[in-house]
């Protein structure tokens, strides 16, 4: 739970990021890289307690997508940047809070 947490804080600041520092983000390697690594490895960490594994499963696809994309010259992509950071960083929080939230009740086996 506590890395869903993680993982939703972190898509919320790099949609932040996104939207209203979109020089910091485009100008830089780093900061795109650095959200990526967190996500993947908050979503590996979630991986071992979350009820179903293709939250976690998104999650580091999602983190592997911003990975390749802070490898790309993003001054010359701001559109790309902009959609990508923007996408990755709500669709992140959104499968992270909802693998906090989601616990199934467990029926009893006859």
């Amino acid at each position: 739970m506590i890395p869903n947490i993680i993982n939703a804080i972190t898509g919320l600041a790099l949609v932040y990021a996104t939207v209203l520092q979109p020089t910091w983000v485009e100008h830089r390697y780093f900061p795109l890289a650095a959200f990526a690594a967190i996500i993947l490895v908050m979503a590996l960490w979630a991986r071992r307690t979350d009820p179903h594994p293709w939250f976690s499963g998104v999650n580091i696809v999602l983190a592997i997508a911003l990975g390749i994309m802070s490898l790309l010259p993003l001054a010359t992509l701001p559109n790309l940047t902009f959609w990508g950071g923007f996408w990755v960083g709500s669709l992140a929080p959104t499968f992270a809070l909802w693998a906090a939230l989601y616990r199934p009740r467990l029926e009893p086996a006859q």
